[in-house]
């Protein structure tokens, strides 16, 4: 049995470090981290969400690198000081059209058209291997999951363990099954540990057929997460519209089926674009004023307090330092590296004070609320992407109405 769920609203923040981003672990800055975590439980936020990149902890087939199984638990040591929660999240991590893979995991043979093998920071050739049906990174999975669980089961400061970052979006499943099936055993190994199991998917994974169905998965997991980037949302309306993240977190419990709770990580792009805008960088189109995004997350996090999710978490505690604009995946969405509330320098952005506004007191869970409260499954995702404009009218139009799609 896994520890029961408690009906108070998760709020949480991704953590990277600002100088180094997804590369912490490349570089382990250690005092950075202390004060960064004291700093995030100053502003009492209860939850770190940490991304363990595969290519620095298994960057062999034969076992964790026991460095950065240190480092692993100097962060979680100085997280049960400060009372923090962490969950740990493994495996295949989407960040951008990017996903750090070491040499073994990547087919040199094998490239895949708009995703980006990072080994070390440097892009390689090639594309990744199935993480769901290869007999070898199934093999390397379970091994590398075995021993933290070994190191770090029932430690104080541990929430939960996430088997993903968006896999589907770099490393897509060949058919539905494969993925249910790899959830369900990563899944069985950590509840066989008394712990809690969650995965977190992408906006993607509702908006495309991407072989990805959210309610096969929720039946071996704790939680779902769900990464949500309104901004860069195929919908009609403002980037900013609160309605889009509303109406994707109401889709994503309607196509989960109540299995199990909704966590929502939110990402919103904001700061001064032109400030640091070279001749020859690519134009970020995503990033929005400062001032407006804060607005604009403000209200969206308000509304997705009543939507029935079980958590929310920010994308990030802080934007990434410029030096990260020249390195993946920052060279080629720069806006990527603009999701913190706060700047590169620490200062808070708007976006802080939004995220103030949930933290300043306990909130309970509201009722379960899917759009459409029935739906055919199978049926939305083959008539995509017109099944979804056509959900996206009705629940703008008249949320009383009929949806379009009905058992």
């Amino acid at each position: 049995m896994t520890r029961p769920r408690s009906d108070q609203l998760e709020v949480g923040v991704t953590y990277w470090p600002a100088a180094v981003g997804p590369y912490m672990w490349h570089e382990f800055p250690v005092d950075t981290v202390r004060r960064d975590l004291a700093a995030i439980a100053s502003r009492r936020i209860p939850m770190v969400r940490v991304m363990l990149s595969w290519d620095a902890f298994m960057p062999t087939d034969r076992a964790p690198n026991p460095h950065r199984m240190r480092d692993l638990e100097t962060l979680l040591t100085a997280a049960r000081e400060l009372q923090l929660q962490v969950v740990l999240t493994l495996f295949a991590q989407s960040i951008g059209d990017c996903v750090m893979l070491p040499a073994y995991a990547i087919d040199r043979r094998a490239p895949r058209r708009g995703v980006r093998c990072v080994t070390d920071a440097r892009t390689v050739d090639g594309g990744p291997r199935d993480i769901y049906k290869d007999p070898l990174m199934l093999e390397v999975q379970v091994r590398w999951l075995d021993a933290l669980l070994a190191g770090f089961a029932s430690h104080p400061a541990v929430a939960a363990w996430d088997l993903g970052h968006d896999p589907a979006t770099t490393v897509r499943p060949a058919r539905i099954v494969d993925m249910v099936e790899w959830a369900a055993l990563l899944a069985e190994r950590v509840h066989a540990q008394d712990e809690r199991c969650r995965l977190t998917l992408g906006q993607g994974d509702l908006v495309r057929g991407r072989a990805v169905r959210l309610g096969a998965i929720a039946e071996h997991v704790d939680e779902l997460g769900l990464v949500v980037r309104p901004q860069r949302l195929p919908l009609p309306g403002e980037p900013l519209d609160p309605d889009r993240a509303m109406f994707v977190a109401e889709l994503a419990q309607a196509l989960a089926g109540g299995s199990a709770p909704l966590v929502i990580e939110l990402g919103v792009a904001s700061g001064d674009v032109d400030a640091d805008q070279e001749s020859d960088a690519v134009v970020d189109h995503v990033t929005a004023p400062a001032e407006l995004a804060g607005r604009r997350c403000d209200e969206m996090l308000q509304r997705l307090i009543t939507s029935g999710v079980a958590g929310l978490h920010s994308a990030a505690w802080s934007d990434w330092g410029e030096r990260l604009l020249a390195a993946p995946p920052g060279d080629r969405r720069p806006w990527l590296t603009r999701l913190g509330i706060l700047d590169g320098a620490g200062v808070s952005k708007p976006l802080a004070q939004a995220w103030e506004s949930v933290v300043s007191r306990e909130r309970t869970v509201a009722p379960h609320s899917p759009y459409p409260a029935s739906i055919d499954v199978e049926s939305y995702y083959a008539n995509l992407p017109d099944s979804l404009r056509d959900l996206h009218a009705s629940w703008r139009g008249d949320r009383s109405d009929r949806p379009a799609i009905l058992d």
